[in-house]
């Protein structure tokens, strides 16, 4: 685990995360020794994972959610939730799942990125939205199926 986490590192040029009580978690450049990133929970952050590929960081908090993270943009691209707070959570090796545990004995398997979820979802559906469900929940946006293969 060690010799992976020094693999990422090393990849993506940053220190490991500063955890703080306050749910800071905040990513600093090697190179420069500059603050890259700050991540914000409402709570304590309990656990924080790389992704494969270093892009992403994925956090864990007693706020009683997950968290996972653009590093390059600061972005939340995911918010994960649980019943009680989350006290650990990972990737799965090819990155497309986050797995979480919370302090009330759950744990979840989660597709977390937005194409993943969106593809899951149209595997799933029978129809597009009729154009009067699509306003109702939609709006003033142009009508358009977004899933062309359906009805």
């Amino acid at each position: 685990m060690i010799e992976r986490l020094q693999q990422v590192l090393t990849r993506i040029e940053q220190l490991p995360p500063e955890v703080q009580e306050d749910g800071v978690v905040k990513v600093w450049e090697v190179s420069s020794g500059r603050q890259h990133t700050r991540l914000f929970h409402n709570s304590m952050v309990n656990a924080i994972s790389f992704s494969p590929d270093g892009r992403f960081l994925a956090t864990a908090s007693w706020d009683h959610t997950a968290g996972v993270w653009e590093i390059s943009s600061n972005r939340q691209i995911a918010r994960l939730t649980h019943e009680s707070g989350v006290t650990g959570i990972i990737f799965s090796p090819n990155g497309k799942y986050v797995a979480t545990a919370s302090g009330d004995g759950t744990a979840g398997v989660w597709l977390w990125k937005p194409e993943d979820l969106i593809a899951e979802a149209q595997t799933r559906l029978t129809r597009n939205l009729t154009k009067e469900e699509w306003k109702q929940y939609i709006g003033d946006e142009l009508y358009r199926k977004t899933c062309p293969h359906l009805p």
